[in-house]
């Protein structure tokens, strides 16, 4: 999902190393996601010396994954919560406000600390492999890595129905951590060190989710209950988190679009015409997500946004390129999906201004709009000024399908239509590196695509709806090559989308 990038290749081969300046364009990628600033990387270099020197290092890396759980179940319990939430408005035929919804605001700091510790696990689980088979260290320290390994792949490949479900997707980037780590270093693995799958395909882990949802919610609310620090840090973070200020949020009917710190300088999609719709994917490019988006965005017949995050954009040109051919705009989201507000100046000139760079030269041309990674910092003058000065105008969006949280496709589906029948038009917010969001985002635009008369959906991009609205006669269109039959319906784990 999140796994890359040059700087800690340096970081898994030493123990504790200081950040150095390197040329991303003639970097080779690396196998686990780049922290977003030079404290990052040596916090979490040294986060790992502490723990393998620390009186208990077993039980300190298994305990990694004992809160991963508890921030996916509280998840789950929050997700039905927001629904819960969702339906009151819509019965009452309001918009749903996220900035109002603390439900919300919680599932947004539990989306930010559940990927930073899935990057913490899988740096971690990494540079055990590379500890365990180094015969330049010393054969008390391979063989304590090798048991602290083996108690941490046995948590992972837990047979409990509620820890496979919480755990899929974290095995999964492990998994391809180690085989893009190997493929850089040429290093021995025992494969008995790579997690095992869990599910045969997405039907079974769909089936084992809806068996056990329930039960994931309840443990859920009594980790919620629970006064422990977990706790108290999402409750403290969603207090201060501030989504989108007032005046960004107000419809304005004569309102054109500009790079600004105001108002029209984010697209929400509140000021759309009726039923006109932006479908929008952060978070890519994936080798095998994005490409069965695409495939289905075109048997479909329409186009979306994509929104990048130049450390994967730099790993996967060939599906950037396959992008471009379809005839469909590439965005910039950052370098590494970070929390812009938390960052220094160098980190948001990371972030902001060089992920640009790589944008523009691997997209060959420069990207017009930005998204912040989860929303935050559109309402701070500061982040949305460097966007501006870039040229580049932010959007947010109106719909969130949580489909980062959701694994059911159904679901997932279901929510978005009634964010989308209270709003009227707007912008939906998918991520192209998950697969139940290849499967949810075509069962909605098949869906809409049944509405017709005064119900009629029209789909459009960013860039177009943003020139129409402004006034811009927009250039020829690019007309998508036709789709092969052969690849037309693309299998994702087993499951044809």
């Amino acid at each position: 999902m999140r796994i890359t990038y040059p700087i800690l290749l340096s970081l898994l081969l030493t123990s504790c190393a200081a950040y150095k300046s390197v040329d991303p364009m003639h970097s080779p990628p690396s196998t686990v996601r780049e922290p977003s600033s030079s404290d990052d990387e040596t916090n979490l270099a040294t986060a790992f010396d502490m723990m393998m020197n620390s009186s208990n290092p077993e039980k300190e890396f298994v305990d990694y994954l004992t809160r991963q759980k508890s921030i996916f179940v509280r998840a789950e319990a929050n997700l039905a919560d927001f629904d819960h939430e969702l339906d009151d408005s819509v019965a009452a035929q309001k918009n749903f406000a996220f900035d109002d919804s603390k439900t919300y605001k919680k599932l947004i700091v539990m989306w930010g600390l559940s990927h930073r510790l899935q990057d913490k696990i899988i740096y971690h689980y990494v540079k055990l492999t590379d500890m365990a088979y180094d015969k330049s260290l010393p054969a008390s320290k391979r063989k304590m890595a090798k048991n602290i390994l083996h108690k941490f792949k046995a948590k992972l490949d837990s047979k409990d129905p509620m820890e496979k479900i919480s755990f899929d997707e974290l095995k999964t980037e492990i998994a391809q951590a180690i085989k893009e780590r190997q493929g850089m270093t040429n290093k021995s693995l025992n494969p008995a060190d790579v997690p095992e799958v869990n599910f045969k395909d997405e039907q079974e882990k769909l089936k084992t989710l809806r068996a056990y949802r329930d039960q994931l919610r309840n443990l859920g609310k009594i980790e919620q209950d629970s006064d422990n620090d977990l706790t108290q840090k999402i409750e403290r973070d969603s207090e201060k988190l501030k989504i989108v200020d007032a005046a960004g949020r107000e419809p304005q009917s004569e309102l054109r679009f500009k790079p600004s710190v105001g108002p029209d300088g984010n697209v929400m999609g509140l000021v759309f015409p009726k039923n006109v719709w932006a479908l929008t994917y952060d978070d890519g490019p994936n080798p095998t997500h994005t490409t069965a988006i695409l495939n289905n965005l075109q048997t479909l017949g329409i186009k979306a946004t994509f929104f990048w995050l130049a450390e994967n954009v730099l790993r996967y040109q060939s599906v950037v390129d396959l992008v471009k051919e379809r005839g469909m705009p590439r965005e910039n989201h950052s370098w590494t999906h970070p929390q812009l507000p938390k960052l220094d100046d160098a980190g948001l000139q990371k972030e902001i201004v060089q992920s640009t760079a790589v944008d523009t030269k691997a997209y060959g041309e420069k990207p017009r709009f930005f998204r912040c990674p989860y929303g935050a910092g559109n309402s701070v003058p500061k982040i949305r000024g460097m966007i501006a000065d870039l040229g580049m105008i932010h959007v947010f969006w109106n719909v969130d399908t949580l489909d980062w949280q959701d694994k059911d496709p159904d679901s997932i589906v279901e929510r978005a239509k009634k964010q989308m029948a209270a709003a009227g038009h707007g912008v939906i917010l998918f991520h192209d590196i998950h697969p139940q969001s290849v499967i949810a985002s075509r069962k909605l635009v098949e869906w809409s695509q049944t509405q017709k008369d005064a119900n009629a959906i029209r789909w459009v991009t960013i860039p177009e709806i943003v020139d129409e609205m402004n006034g811009v006669t927009p250039p020829p269109p690019v007309e998508p090559k036709p789709v092969d039959p052969a690849t037309a319906s693309t299998k994702v784990n087993g499951a044809v989308k």
